[in-house]
């Protein structure tokens, strides 16, 4: 995955990079209410290991295996999670006779939420650390 960004600003040893964020669906369909193709811009933060100066056009190169996995996560870890937390969950209370045994186990999926948003922000302190391994500036 490869983006081509400005540098706007520059503050001690990073810089902030201006991307357009490209649309989700496709180029610009008129008929379309949802405005996914509507282009935005958004700011990043780099440390500048490229010596680039504001308004150098920068590429940045993601590897495509780092960023599915990421969304795995993302998405996959809580919806797992959700999953096996009500249907353990109703399942034990089933067998344990108790009456309210829907609402218990939605409360114990509701948890796994919780427990996932853990999960997923001790990974992201972690990857935090080691991301100049799936990230890449190169100055044009």
């Amino acid at each position: 995955m490869e983006s081509i960004g400005i540098v706007r600003a520059q503050k001690n040893n990073k810089i902030f990079v201006e991307f357009t964020r490209e649309s989700a669906c496709g180029e610009s369909c008129e008929s379309c209410n949802a405005k996914c193709a509507e282009s935005e811009q958004e700011l990043f933060e780099f440390n500048n290991t490229i010596s680039a100066k504001v308004g150098d056009l920068v590429k940045i190169k993601t590897n495509d295996k780092s960023v599915l996995s990421y969304k795995f996560l993302v998405y996959g870890l809580p919806l797992v999670l959700f999953m096996s937390a009500i249907s353990f969950s109703y399942y034990v209370f089933n067998k344990m006779g108790l009456a309210n045994k829907d609402l218990m186990s939605l409360i114990a999926g509701i948890l796994s939420f919780i427990i996932s948003f853990v999960i997923l922000r001790s990974i992201d302190k972690n990857y935090g650390k080691t991301s100049g391994a799936s990230i890449l500036l190169e100055k044009m």
